[in-house]
């Protein structure tokens, strides 16, 4: 059981394991301004990494972040990659720029993505959510395996959304359905789950580790494309808020805590906990689920990847 609590924070939980994050190297995806990702990186730069890869879709963006956390922390050592998670070569080309620092990661948290926005397709004709939420960070990630450490841990940030439909196996891009955004939202998040599980069970010979997290229901940049309609029928959900720093906690658990190691493939909810999957949701879980995903996956960036 993990010893941090829904109220805890990124702070408080980098403050913790602040032994665990020194001269430790780190990429992050997505971390501009508001952000999830931008409250993870600003904790874990307090407390003394090797060396901190930033990534988010625009230079601009990340110049900002950069600037927050230097104020704040002065001697760290940052390196920024913008590129965009719905052009595959972008990926490709931000992947060649992360080796080019000839240094050797032991942590990749890919929390980039989008929610809930008008349909539209990636460069590759992929759903956009699907796209960006899931197929960018298979790609990003298994192009960036050979640079991690052995004893690495992968970090896929998801949403309990993953609840609210599964994944449509045969139309994942609604060329044949009408489209639902949410439906859409939650056919990407049940992925990040399965790609984190396949990652735990493909990569166990390598030592690394992988976990999904759900931060919880927390206002951040990401909710930029819901409409009144969308806070309406949000309102009728129980739901508990968090702050950023509170919903950027289980990023850094995940990460960093050396007392789940040995629970790779886990899925952290927002109280912190490690918890399982419930059954009703068996489309998010699953090794016949996992490879079909992967399978799928490699064919829509044209790519094999074989551990």
């Amino acid at each position: 059981m993990s010893a941090f609590k829904f109220e805890n924070t990124a702070n408080d939980v980098a403050a913790a394991l602040s032994e665990h994050i020194k001269g430790k190297n780190v990429v992050i995806t997505g971390a501009s301004p508001g952000s999830l990702a931008f409250e993870a990186a600003k904790s874990i730069a307090g407390r003394k990494p090797g060396l901190l890869v930033l990534t988010a879709r625009s230079e601009a963006l990340l110049q900002q972040t950069r600037d927050a956390i230097l104020t704040e922390t002065a001697d760290i050592n940052i390196k920024l990659v913008a590129y965009d998670l719905s052009k595959q070569e972008t990926i490709r080309k931000a992947v060649s720029q992360v080796k080019a620092l000839n240094v050797k990661f032991d942590v990749l948290i890919n929390s980039a993505g989008v929610m809930a926005p008008p349909y539209a397709l990636t460069e590759e004709g992929i759903e956009s959510q699907f796209g960006i939420n899931h197929i960018g960070p298979f790609f990003f990630t298994n192009l960036l395996i050979p640079q991690l450490n052995e004893s690495a841990t992968i970090v896929n940030v998801t949403s309990r959304g993953y609840q609210l439909g599964n994944i449509q196996w045969d139309d994942l891009s609604f060329k044949a359905t009408p489209y639902n955004k949410w439906h859409a939202y939650a056919q990407s998040k049940a992925a990040n789950i399965l790609f984190s599980n396949a990652l735990a069970r493909v990569l166990a010979d390598r030592h690394i580790t992988s976990y999904s997290v759900h931060p919880g229901t927390i206002f951040t940049n990401l909710a930029r494309h819901l409409t009144q309609e969308d806070y309406d029928m949000l309102a009728g959900i129980p739901m508990e808020y968090k702050t950023a720093q509170q919903g950027a906690a289980n990023m850094v658990i995940a990460a960093f805590d050396p007392s789940i190691k040995d629970r790779s493939g886990a899925h952290i909810d927002d109280d912190n906990q490690i918890k399982p999957i419930p059954e009703q949701f068996g489309y998010s879980t699953g090794v016949e689920n996992e490879e079909r995903l992967w399978a799928l996956s490699e064919e829509l960036v044209k790519e094999k990847f074989v551990y």
